[in-house]
């Protein structure tokens, strides 16, 4: 009987069930956030009726108010704090402010519009619990709550799922004029580091395409976070993204790395200009010049090369071609360790640029207690800063997320 009754309390819900029904068949007809499309339907029932209207964009709800937020004015001030400065006559222009970050880029903004030659932000992931990140200063957390539909007379009834729009929509509310904000800082050669996770980094690159411009993205870092793995799951999750973008991208300058130690060995050939390593020259595949050249025994070799004509010539002339010896006799052009200006950067980032376990050490190591989740290794952002930035040139970095304060730390090691 009390099963029974049990069975008569619980009311299907028959809409819900024919939509779920409906979805299974035809997932297209619905929207990323699980409702469905009117004009998609439209579009099976009678395509005659429905007039092709689309055009490619990102659309959200709250957009519009998101941005005008971004360019709302601030009341708010900057307050000097001295019981908690310290050495501010030494601090060589280093400065910490506490404050909502969206207020306090407005404040900065006067003084520091097109200064900045390199942010690195760490924003808080969309990992699907209740993202509240309210830009509305009168309101409480509750009116928020009710505001955006969470709260039925003050009572919480919903979360931010991911089959809701508000699970993408909140975060994008938050993310947009903060990075329309950070655009302004930006010198015109100033790049932008952004780390993300799988969650949301789909919507952060759009999102970043509308606000810096498509043709300035540079790359998509792949950055392996953690030296282990949890053995539960389908797959280990055990990296993260960092996306690269730049203010303008013909005048943007990436400055190279100190060569790794499987980089120097390389250069294992000596003569009398010092180390070099060797360059291929002849290659079938991506050469374009075609000429012949004369090795020191007599033999002719024909290209395709990958110089041109008058380039091979004044490297034999100059010493500057390394004859392989043997039969086959094949030129390598020089290249000195001397001239090296380092290494250009790659996309991928393993366990030697630090993991999430490094950074908590780090912090606990400062502060006896381990206050933060997952904080970046200083080693980590001091690679970031290394090729956003050139040393002794007094550029400005600046990161409006601050949480364990890692970016500040690795500037003042790079500084030392």
């Amino acid at each position: 009987m009390d099963t029974l009754d049990k069975r008569l309390m619980q009311t299907p819900d028959l809409n819900k069930e024919r939509l779920e029904k409906l979805k299974s068949f035809f997932p297209d007809l619905f929207t990323v956030e699980g409702k469905l499309n009117p004009d998609e339907l439209k579009k099976i029932i009678d395509p005659e009726l429905v007039k092709e209207t689309e055009k490619f964009e990102f659309r959200w709800f709250g957009k519009s108010g998101a941005k005008r937020t971004a360019f709302t004015p601030s009341k708010a001030t900057l307050v000097y704090d001295e019981k908690r400065s310290v050495n501010p006559d030494d601090a060589d222009g280093n400065m910490i402010i506490e404050g909502e970050n969206l207020e306090t880029l407005k404040v900065l903004l006067s003084a520091y519009r097109e200064r900045i030659k390199c942010i690195y932000i760490d924003p808080p992931y969309n990992t699907g619990k209740d993202f509240v990140y309210s830009d509305r200063w009168d309101e409480s957390k509750e009116d928020y709550w009710e505001h955006i539909g969470i709260t039925q007379d003050g009572v919480k009834v919903d979360t931010n799922t991911d089959s809701d729009g508000r699970y993408h929509s909140n975060w994008l509310n938050m993310m947009y004029p903060r990075l329309l904000l950070a655009r302004q800082f930006l010198r015109d050669d100033g790049v932008i580091f952004i780390s993300i996770d799988d969650n949301e980094v789909h919507h952060l690159r759009k999102l970043c395409d509308e606000v810096f411009g498509e043709e300035n993205f540079i790359t998509q870092i792949a950055w392996r976070r953690t030296d282990n793995q949890a053995n539960i799951g389908t797959f280990a999750k055990v990296k993260e993204y960092i996306l690269l973008y730049c203010k303008i991208f013909q005048f943007v300058e990436l400055y190279k790395m100190s060569l790794t130690y499987r980089a120097m060995k390389e250069y294992r050939y000596n003569d009398s200009k010092g180390k070099f390593r060797r360059a291929i020259l002849l290659d079938k595949t991506r050469g374009r010049h075609e000429y012949d050249v004369t090795t020191p025994t007599g033999k002719v070799l024909t290209g395709p090369w990958m110089i041109k004509e008058d380039e091979m010539l004044r490297k034999i002339e100059e010493d500057e071609i390394y004859w392989t010896k043997g039969g086959d006799e094949q030129p390598y052009g020089k290249i000195y360790l001397s001239e090296s200006e380092g290494q250009i950067p790659n996309d991928f980032l393993g366990i030697e640029f630090g993991t999430n376990q490094e950074g908590s050490l780090e912090v606990e190591a400062l502060f006896n207690k381990r206050y933060f989740d997952f904080p970046k290794p200083c080693s980590l952002i001091k690679h970031f800063v290394t090729i956003g930035t050139k040393p002794n040139e007094n550029h400005f970095i600046l990161d409006f997320f601050a949480g364990s304060g890692t970016t500040a730390n690795a500037v003042i090691e790079l500084n030392k």
